[in-house]
C-alpha cells in the first residue's frame, strides 16, 4: 500500500508551529551576556563575602591563641555538619553527636596539648564514629563518616597547632593571605581568560590559567606578608609561598571531587558567593597543613617559628 503524500498545505502550517531558534550570532550574545552576569554576581558576592569575614578572622588570629581556636572549631563544627548531610548523615542524631562531640574534643586537646595528643584524640572520635556508623552501613557507607572525621580533624589541629606562640600570628596570616589570594585570583583569571580545564571531570569550570593565575598571585602576597615578618625574599619564601599556594588549590580540588562524587554542587549556602562553610575553607585547610608540615620539619614544637626560619629569619 503506497501512503499518501502529505499536502503542501499541511506541510506549511505543521513548519509554522515550530518555532524558528534565532540566528546563531545571536545565541552566542546572549550566552556571553548571560556568562558576563553570571561571573559579575558571583565576584561581587565574592567580594562582599571577602570584606565581612576577612577583618573577622584576622582580628580572632591577632587577639589570642584561645579565640583563634574558639573560632576555627566553630569552622570545623560547620565543616562536619556540611559533610554528614552531603554524603547523607544528616538524620542521624546519634552520629552528628558524636561526631561534634569528637571534634570539640580535638579542639581542646590541640590547644593544651602537642600533636600527638591531639592526633590520639582524633583518633577516638573517629573510631567512636565509625562505631555508631556501623549500625547504619545500609544507609551510609562507614569509610565516609572515617574520612570526614579525619578531614574535620585535621582542619581543626592545623590551624590551632600553627597558631601557638610569639610567631603563630604572622605565620597563620602568612598562610592566610596566600590561600585567599590564590583562589580569588584563580577565580578571576580562569574566568576572563579562560582557556583548556583543568580537571574537566573532577571541576568544569577550573582552568589552567586560573590555576597559573592564582599561583603567581599566591607568590606575590607571600612576598608580601613576608617582608612585614622581617624575612628577607628570596628563594625559599618564593618557592614555600608557591608549595602553599598549590596546597591550597590542591584542597580545592579535592573538596570539588567529593562534591562530584555525590552530586551536589555546593557544600552549603552559608556565605554569599561561596556556597558552604567547606567551600570557603577547602583549600585553607590543605594550605594550613602544609605549612604546618614545612615548620615542624624546622621546629617541631613551634611550627610557626619553623615556618620563618625556613623562610629566612634566624631562629
Amino acid at each position: 500500500m503506497i501512503p499518501r503524500r502529505r499536502s503542501v498545505k499541511a506541510t506549511a502550517n505543521a513548519n509554522e508551529s515550530v518555532p524558528r531558534r534565532p540566528p546563531s550570532r545571536i545565541r552566542e550574545r546572549v550566552k556571553r551576556l548571560r556568562e558576563r552576569f553570571v561571573f559579575q554576581r558571583e565576584l561581587r558576592l565574592r567580594l562582599i563575602s571577602a570584606v565581612v569575614l576577612i577583618p573577622v578572622v584576622i582580628l580572632c588570629t591577632w587577639f589570642d591563641e584561645v579565640t583563634f581556636a574558639a573560632l576555627v572549631l566553630l569552622a570545623g563544627l560547620l565543616v562536619m555538619f556540611e559533610w554528614f548531610r552531603m554524603i547523607g548523615a544528616g538524620r542521624l542524631k546519634l552520629l552528628t553527636g558524636v561526631g561534634y562531640a569528637g571534634i570539640a574534643a580535638v579542639s581542646v586537646a590541640a590547644l593544651v596539648g602537642s600533636v600527638l595528643v591531639s592526633a590520639a584524640t582524633l583518633a577516638a572520635a573517629t573510631l567512636a564514629a565509625m562505631a555508631v556508623a556501623s549500625r547504619h552501613r545500609f544507609d551510609i557507607a562507614v569509610r565516609w563518616v572515617m574520612i570526614g572525621m579525619i578531614y574535620t580533624g585535621i582542619a581543626v589541629i592545623a590551624p590551632i597547632e600553627l597558631r601557638k606562640g610569639d610567631d603563630g600570628f604572622g605565620a597563620v596570616v602568612f598562610v592566610l593571605l596566600i590561600a585567599w589570594a590564590t583562589d580569588i585570583f584563580a577565580f578571576f583569571v580562569g574566568r576572563k581568560i579562560g582557556g583548556p580545564r583543568l580537571w574537566r571531570r573532577v571541576s568544569p569550570s577550573k582552568t589552567w590559567s586560573g590555576a597559573i593565575g592564582g599561583l603567581v598571585a599566591g607568590v606575590i602576597f607571600g612576598a608580601i606578608v613576608a617582608a612585614f615578618l622581617n624575612v628577607p625574599l628570596g628563594l625559599a619564601t618564593i618557592l614555600a609561598s608557591a608549595l602553599i599556594a598549590v596546597a591550597a588549590e590542591g584542597g580545592d580540588l579535592l573538596e570539588s571531587a567529593a562534591k562530584r562524587r555525590f552530586a551536589v554542587k555546593d557544600a552549603g549556602t552559608l556565605i554569599p558567593g561561596h556556597g558552604g562553610v567547606m567551600d570557603r575553607v577547602d583549600g585553607v585547610i590543605a594550605a594550613v597543613l602544609v605549612t604546618v608540615l614545612l615548620g615542624s620539619s624546622v621546629s617541631g614544637e613551634m611550627p610557626a617559628s619553623g615556618l620563618l626560619a625556613l623562610l629566612g629569619r634566624p631562629l
